[in-house]
């Protein structure tokens, strides 16, 4: 059974530990440990599960505890290139990352999902569809068959990507974004709320609308 340490305390690292707990109640195949943290304005504890260190010090102080592993979710929409280099800053092994599926998700036997990676609540993940490492999966999303999704996306809830899409790193995806069959999409995109993307993307693009268009106003943080 893993332990799991979430590395954030803030917004989505919150719905994930009451997740962590949701399936931990059902089916006692998990257990969530509590938040490495730096804020220090939040106390001992977020919704009554503890603060058990600083981010930079979570891997020092549970090496040597081999069922203990790391979910990172520290990414913001306007600094997901950031928060994936500070993810790799901490020197933590790939295979010390939980891959954590709430049991209320589809995964087809034949899905891949990668290490670090995220599945919430009624999401599906259809067959033969790749997940890479470190990448979010909000609830009630849909990630088609065959669609290859790389390293360090965050996808919002009520996001559907279409089958054979291929989507590099990095990317965050608002919510209720759709995007279409059979294109590409770059590395570290942002895909504003609602939108629809029928063409593919390249990288450090920011989009919006129905159809997805590219403009240049700032995006603010979560």
């Amino acid at each position: 059974m893993d332990k799991i340490i979430i590395i954030g305390g803030k917004g989505t690292a919150v719905v994930i530990a009451e997740q962590i707990y949701d399936t931990q109640r059902k089916r006692n195949n998990v257990e969530f440990l509590g938040f490495a943290f730096d804020d220090e304005a939040f106390g001992k504890e977020i919704n009554g599960f503890p603060i058990l260190c600083k981010t930079y010090n979570a891997y020092k102080e549970y090496e040597k505890y081999s069922d203990v592993k790391f979910i990172y979710q520290l990414y913001r929409a306007d600094l997901m290139e950031e928060r994936t280099a500070l993810l790799h800053s901490y020197g933590i092994p790939r295979d010390r990352f939980a891959t954590f599926m709430h049991h209320s998700s589809c995964v087809a036997k034949s899905a891949r999902v990668g290490y670090g990676s995220v599945i919430l609540a009624n999401a599906v993940v259809n067959s033969n569809a790749v997940i890479g490492d470190f990448t979010i999966i909000n609830s009630n999303s849909l990630i088609e068959h065959d669609t290859k999704v790389g390293d360090n996306n965050f996808l919002a809830a009520h996001t559907a990507v279409g089958s054979h899409t291929l989507i590099g790193d990095g990317n965050f995806f608002g919510l209720n974004v759709s995007v279409n069959n059979y294109i590409q999409i770059g590395n570290y995109n942002f895909v504003g709320m609602a939108s629809n993307v029928i063409k593919g993307l390249g990288d450090r693009e920011k989009v919006y609308g129905n159809p997805a268009r590219k403009f240049d106003s700032p995006i603010k943080p979560l």
